[in-house]
């Protein structure tokens, strides 16, 4: 359905920016069905700016055919760093609970997002990304987590819609109404793939295994098991949590992404399992050295090698690269700009399975072509110079014609492509932009009307009682930070989910979840752990 390249924009004063471009591969009729989701997927991707969703710069077209122009990224997807973890001699590099637990919610933050997006009227673009699992969870080595790939998600703006018997997503990863006929899948659907992560993270291992059949089987029909099953000791408030986000019925999980993020913050918090983004970055950078190492030193090589075989001929209007003449000149294209030509692969190339293609994160098959939505065999047009079994570095250039482009499509700046991949893409990065706080969602209802989840400021959400008690008494209860009084305790919360943490000298601290209602009162006791 697409190439996608590694590329070098050239800006103003030796200004360099690596970025990575997805074309189109050419069709005859626009109206295709894989040229309408490859423009959903743009139209989307370039209306999202958050510290955890990869970033679009630039969307366009030109006489070749379609493009999206995207951040770089440096770092790992998900399910590489679960395995390098394992793998490792130490059992996890450094990887501690905490640590699954702060990219899970960093996941939720993007997600949210994404979920709470709206058109430029104010209407919310109903976004569910339907393929949320560790394939597009991108970890950069600066501790940054991104959610990639929105290639199948569905929103309201979409032209193009899933045909019936087919699914979106990878089925392992699927909520019980996405394979199932007639079902309304929303964000909700979202919530149940990332407690599928949620859950394998903290188990260390998968949670639905076997053939297509004996999946399906375990997702509609089978028991799906607590953690507290496979993972021994582990606190409650954890085994809760995923066992809510993993409810078959939608209504009973987290309505939105944003409740489940702040019940992890909660816990994090109260734990003193809390990390730092740098920390996970000193992890990466740590567990993935000799890789990262390695992608530097091709893509340095490849750099030099564009820029030394470049030749810009004032006043002719010619960029010459390895003798391949392109036009700076006025372009026909429906954008005014034009994307890099591709010429014959080069001689000097990365094989398969080599340090830069298991450095980029990409899987044979797995990343772009799923993504996309798109099976091999379905039939579409190959491009017209084929991709082989090797990543080919190509070494090529641009002079798009009109000016009013940005820096990575403007005049004499132009764009070098240093390598192609095939079957998925080569993602490298920036560094993690600040946090954003991101608004609370007052999810408090649930069925259809949680799903339309409307911000609300804490003191509106109406309260409900609780009663806490343990065993023995006199134990404190804290929530949010605030101390809340000694057990037994009865006091009001917010209605939602909340997280509350018994403790008492001598003995270990409880945490417990509670899922709060309107005009439903709670009571709950716990028995507390001596430390002796």
């Amino acid at each position: 359905m697409a190439d996608v390249f590694l590329a070098m924009a050239h800006g103003p004063a030796s200004v360099n920016k690596l970025v990575v471009v997805k074309r189109l591969r050419s069709f005859a009729d626009e109206e295709d069905r894989q040229v309408l989701m490859f423009m959903d997927e743009a139209k989307l991707s370039a209306r999202m700016n958050h510290p955890n969703v990869v970033q679009t710069y630039e969307v366009g077209s030109d006489q070749e055919g379609y493009f999206i122009v995207m951040e770089y990224l440096e770092g790992q997807p998900l399910k590489r760093v679960m395995k390098a973890a394992m793998d490792r001699a130490s059992g996890t590099g450094g990887l501690v609970r905490g640590t699954w637990i702060r990219i899970v919610a960093d996941v939720l933050r993007g997600l949210h997002y994404a979920h709470e997006l709206c058109d430029f009227d104010g209407k919310p673009l109903g976004i569910v990304h339907r393929d949320v699992s560790p394939h597009n969870i991108f970890i950069t080595y600066d501790g940054a987590v991104k959610l990639v790939d929105f290639g199948v998600a569905k929103a309201a703006v979409n032209s193009s819609n899933t045909e019936s018997g087919t699914f979106k997503g990878k089925l392992t990863y699927m909520a019980p109404e996405q394979v199932t006929a007639g079902k309304t899948v929303d964000r909700r659907a979202d919530i149940f793939a990332v407690g599928v992560v949620f859950w394998e993270l903290l188990a260390g291992r998968r949670l639905f295994e076997g053939d297509q059949i004996t999946v399906m089987h375990q997702l509609l029909l089978g028991k799906i098991p607590r953690l507290s099953t496979v993972v021994p000791g582990i606190p409650i408030a954890l085994d809760q949590i995923a066992a809510k986000a993993l409810e078959r019925d939608p209504s009973k999980r987290f309505a939105t992404a944003q409740e489940m993020c702040d019940v992890l913050e909660s816990y994090l918090q109260w734990s003193g399992e809390d990390v730092r983004g740098e920390f996970l970055g000193a992890c990466m950078r740590g567990i993935f050295a000799e890789s990262r190492a390695s992608i530097r030193q091709q893509i340095k090589a490849q750099i030099e090698r564009v820029t030394s075989s470049m030749m810009i001929s004032e006043g002719s209007g010619q960029v010459t690269l390895s003798g391949i003449g392109l036009s700076a000149g006025p372009s026909s294209s429906r954008s005014g700009g034009r994307l890099p030509y591709v010429g014959e692969p080069s001689n000097s190339g990365i094989e398969r399975g080599s340090s830069m293609e298991r450095g980029s994160g990409i899987e044979r098959g797995s990343g772009l072509e799923r993504g996309s939505g798109i099976e091999r065999g379905s039939g579409v047009e190959r491009p017209r110079t084929p991709v082989s079994d090797s990543v080919s570095l190509r070494a090529t250039t641009t002079v798009p014609s009109s000016p009013s482009r940005r820096g990575y499509l403007l005049g004499a700046s132009g764009l070098a492509v240093l390598a192609a991949v095939a079957g998925g893409a080569l993602l490298v990065a920036s560094k993690r932009a600040p946090a954003v706080e991101p608004p609370v969602a007052a999810a408090a209802a649930r069925g259809a009307e949680a799903v339309e989840a409307v911000e609300k400021k804490p003191d509106e959400a109406p309260k409900v009682s609780v009663v806490i008690a343990s065993d023995p008494p006199d134990a404190t209860v804290s929530w949010k930070g605030n101390t809340l009084g000694k057990t037994p305790l009865k006091t009001e919360l917010p209605v939602g989910t909340q997280v509350v943490v018994v403790s008492r000298s001598g003995s270990f601290d409880e945490t417990i979840m509670l899922t709060l209602t309107p005009n439903e009162s709670v009571e709950r006791s716990v028995k507390l752990r001596p430390t002796n």
